[in-house]
C-alpha cells in the first residue's frame, strides 16, 4: 500500500510516522519557568545529533488535539535550559504517569513521585531515579509551524552528563547489558533492551 499524506488528517500522519519511524529513545525533559515553576515531560522526538559540539534534539509537539503548545516549550522561551534523563524499564510506569496533560504550574516531579536533584549547571533539576542524565542549554528554537501537530526544534548543548556507576564495564564504558533503555514504538507500543537479543556488529574496515 501506498499512503499519501496529503489527503489524510494529522492524528492519521502521527500514528503512521509514529510506528514506521520506531524504536525512539525516551527523553525525560526537566524545564523550569521564569517564576521557577519546574515541568517534566517525556518526549520520544529525541536524539543525538553531534559530538562536538556535544548535542541532542527534542521536538515537543503541538497537541494535534486543537493545536495548543506543551509547557516544555513556554519554559524554555523563558529559561533555555533543560535536563534530559534518560528512562529505562525501572522507571517508565511513572515516565508514562508525567505524560498526563496536567495544568500549567503542577510539578510532575511530585504528581508521579521521582525525586528532584540539583542540577549544577542550569537551573531545572534532573530526575534521581534515572541512571543517566544530561544537564544541557539550548542553542536554538526552530518552529516546523503552527499547526496542530507541528513540532519545535529543541536544539540543546550538553554541559555535563550523570551516570551510575553500576552501568559501567570494566573498561569505563557504559555496558548495554545493565541498562534495560526504553524505547518508543507507534500507538501504545513500547520496547526495551535486554541482553538476551542484544549483538555486536563489527564496523567494516576500510580499503584502500
Amino acid at each position: 500500500m501506498t499512503i499519501d499524506f496529503s489527503v489524510i488528517s494529522t492524528a492519521e500522519k502521527q500514528n503512521w510516522l509514529n510506528s514506521a519511524v520506531a524504536p525512539r529513545p525516551i527523553a525525560l525533559a526537566s524545564t523550569i519557568s521564569k517564576n521557577g515553576e519546574v515541568n517534566l515531560s517525556p518526549f520520544s522526538f529525541f536524539n543525538v545529533f553531534s559530538s562536538n559540539p556535544p548535542i541532542v534534539i527534542l521536538a515537543p509537539n503541538r497537541r494535534v488535539r486543537d493545536g495548543t503548545r506543551k509547557h516544555t516549550i513556554m519554559n524554555l522561551e523563558e529559561v533555555p535550559e533543560v535536563a534530559i534523563s534518560i528512562v529505562d524499564l525501572s522507571i517508565l510506569e511513572k515516565v508514562n504517569q508525567a505524560s498526563a496533560e496536567y495544568a500549567q504550574g503542577v510539578n510532575e516531579f511530585h504528581e508521579v513521585g521521582f525525586t528532584e536533584v540539583p542540577s549544577q549547571s542550569i537551573r531545572p533539576p534532573f530526575v534521581k531515579e534515572s541512571r543517566i542524565s544530561m544537564e544541557c542549554r539550548v542553542i536554538e528554537l526552530k518552529s516546523l509551524g503552527d499547526n496542530a501537530g507541528a513540532g519545535t526544534l529543541v536544539i540543546a548543548e550538553v554541559n555535563l552528563m550523570h551516570v551510575d556507576d553500576g552501568l559501567l564495564d570494566q573498561e569505563g564504558i557504559i555496558d548495554p547489558e545493565r541498562f534495560q533503555q526504553v524505547a518508543r514504538l507507534g500507538q501504545d507500543w513500547y520496547t526495551h533492551t535486554d541482553p538476551s537479543v542484544l549483538f555486536k556488529l563489527p564496523k567494516p574496515r576500510i580499503h584502500f
